[in-house]
C-alpha cells in the first residue's frame, strides 16, 4: 500500500493480496483529479481496504466461470462424495461451460442468467428429450454457488442468480409394477443360467434397497441368524470404476428385515456363488465376495438396469418395463397395500424425514382416503 504525490495531486496504490487462481497481485490504483489532497487520498484508501475485509469489493477481473468452478474444484471438494463431485462436473461441463465460455464473471448479470435458464428451457440432450425443470434448477443452483465461492473469495461482490426464480416442479407419474407383475416378470428369467439374476430383482422388490446400496451389499452384511441386511454403504461409477461411499443420507445407515423365503434364496446363492465363479471365470477374491458379484468385477447396477427391458422383450411378458429404481417404488406400493405405517416406511427406506416419505407416496394411499371419508357418514 502506498500514496505517492503527483504533479497533479496524489497517487492512491492500494494491495489487495494475491489471487489464488492468477497467483499474481491484485490491486487498485487511483490518481489524477479524483485525488487531489493527501486527506483524499487517506480517505480513499480506508475506503478501499474497509470495503476489501467487508467482501464488498468488485476488483478488477477477467476471471471467467471456468476459472472458478477449477478453483472449487480444487479447495472445495475434499469432503465430497465422489458420485456428488461427478455429477457437478457433468453439470458444469455439459451445461454451463459451453454457454458462457470464457465470459469474465464480471460481465455476467442477471439478465445473462435469464438468458441462459430460457437456453436450458430449450435445450435438447443426446436422447433429443428436454430438460426437466427439476434438472434446470439443479444448474442454476451449481452457478449460483459459484457466484457464492466468487464472493466469499473476493472476486466479486455481487450474484446475478439471487433473483432468478426457480422453475416450477412438473410432477411425474410414478411407475411401479404389482405383485402379479412381478411375478410374471421373474417368469422371464432363467433361474439356471443366471441364479443370481432373479435374487437381485426379488430383493430390490422386497427391501426397496435403492441399486447402489444393493451392489455394495457384501455377505457380511446379512445376518442369517437375525434376518436382517445392514446397509451402510453405496456404490457408483466413477470414470468406469466402481466407488465404495457412505449411504446417500445419515439415515440411510440401517437394518432391513427380511422374510424367510428371501433369507433362503440369499443362502442357496451364497453356498453356489464361489462354484458358479469358478466354472464361469478364472480369478476372483473369495474373502472380498460381494453378494451380487456374478463376475470377477465388481457387479453393475446398469447391468441389472438393462437386463428388465431384455427380459420382457425376450420372452414377450404382458407387463411394462420400468426403470430398476422402480423397484424401490413398487416395494413402497406394496407396503401402502399391507397398510404399514408411514412412519415404519421411513425407517426402511432410509428417508431423512417422514416428509420426504409421505411428498413422495402419499398418492399412493387410496384406500386410507376411502376409509378415511366413510367413517364421515355417520355425522351427518
Amino acid at each position: 500500500m502506498a500514496i505517492n504525490k503527483k504533479t497533479n495531486g496524489y497517487k492512491v496504490d492500494v494491495s489487495l493480496g494475491i489471487d489464488p487462481i492468477t497467483k499474481k497481485q491484485r490491486r487498485i490504483r487511483v490518481s489524477g483529479k479524483k485525488v487531489r489532497t493527501k486527506q483524499q487520498a487517506q480517505k480513499l484508501e480506508a475506503k478501499y481496504l474497509r470495503l476489501h475485509h467487508e467482501n464488498k469489493l468488485d476488483t478488477p477481473s477477467n476471471l471467467s466461470l471456468t476459472d472458478i468452478y477449477e478453483f472449487y474444484e480444487e479447495r472445495h471438494t475434499k469432503n465430497l462424495k465422489p458420485s456428488y463431485i461427478k455429477s457437478q462436473e457433468r453439470i458444469f461441463k455439459v451445461y454451463v461451460e459451453p454457454y458462457f465460455k470464457d465470459t469474465a464473471i464480471s460481465k455476467i448479470k442477471f439478465t445473462q442468467i435469464r438468458d441462459f435458464q430460457n437456453h436450458l428451457l430449450s435445450f435438447k440432450g443426446e436422447k433429443k428429450d428436454r430438460l426437466s425443470h427439476n434438472t434446470i434448477n439443479m444448474i442454476l443452483l451449481h452457478i449460483n454457488k459459484l457466484f457464492q465461492i466468487a464472493i466469499r473469495e473476493g472476486f466479486t461482490n455481487s450474484n446475478p442468480c439471487l433473483r432468478i426464480e426457480k422453475l416450477k416442479i412438473q410432477k411425474k407419474d410414478m411407475s411401479f409394477w404389482t405383485v402379479e407383475e412381478f411375478k410374471i416378470f421373474l417368469s422371464g428369467i432363467d433361474k439356471e443360467d443366471k441364479p443370481f439374476l432373479s435374487l437381485f430383482y426379488q430383493v430390490a422388490f422386497l427391501t426397496g434397497m435403492r441399486a447402489g446400496e444393493m451392489i455394495a451389499l457384501s455377505w457380511n452384511d446379512i445376518d442369517f441368524t437375525r434376518s436382517e441386511i445392514r446397509v451402510n454403504k453405496s456404490a457408483t461409477q466413477i470414470k468406469g470404476e466402481y466407488v465404495t461411499t457412505e449411504p446417500k443420507t445419515k439415515n440411510s445407515n440401517r437394518y432391513i428385515t427380511i422374510n424367510k423365503n428371501l433369507l433362503t434364496a440369499l443362502n442357496d446363492w451364497k453356498n453356489k456363488q464361489q462354484q458358479y465363479l469358478i466354472d464361469h471365470f478364472q480369478s476372483f477374491d473369495s474373502e472380498k465376495l460381494l453378494v451380487f458379484q456374478y463376475s470377477e468385477k465388481h457387479p453393475s447396477s446398469g447391468f441389472f438396469s438393462k437386463q428388465i427391458k431384455k427380459i420382457i422383450l425376450q420372452n414377450e411378458l404382458d407387463i411394462k418395463p420400468i426403470r430398476l429404481h422402480d423397484f424401490r417404488h413398487s416395494h413402497v406400493a406394496l407396503l401402502i397395500h399391507n397398510n404399514e405405517e408411514p412412519t415404519k416406511i421411513k425407517q426402511r427406506l432410509g428417508h431423512a424425514s417422514i416428509t420426504t416419505t409421505i411428498d413422495t407416496y402419499g398418492h399412493l394411499y387410496p384406500n386410507a382416503q376411502r376409509s378415511m371419508s366413510d367413517k364421515l357418514d355417520d355425522i351427518i
